[in-house]
């Protein structure tokens, strides 16, 4: 507990306005998904959801055959949610 309590609210802290790096960010994605082989990174994308729903299935190599192809983090998070569900700690 504190000692010295005034009773008034803290000072305002600002946000920092992150919508240029969000822009930035966007556009980078979009220029990463125009350059890639899509038919590649959906067949590794498939591999991976494969081994994943496999119980005990070496996952590394899908996963790194995946990044190779240039699969996003979402887009490889976005397979593990498919065949696994997010935890709910309820």
């Amino acid at each position: 507990m504190n000692e010295y309590v005034t009773g008034e609210p803290g000072p305002p802290i600002a946000a920092p306005d992150y919508s240029r790096l969000a822009d930035q960010q966007r556009r980078r994605l979009a220029e990463l998904r125009g350059k890639r082989e899509g038919g590649r990174v959906t067949s590794t994308l498939g591999a991976l959801e494969a081994a994943a729903r496999e119980p005990g299935a070496p996952l590394m190599e899908p996963i790194l055959d995946a990044v190779r192809a240039r699969a996003t983090l979402g887009e490889i998070s976005d397979v593990f949610r498919a065949a696994w569900g997010v935890h709910d700690p309820r």
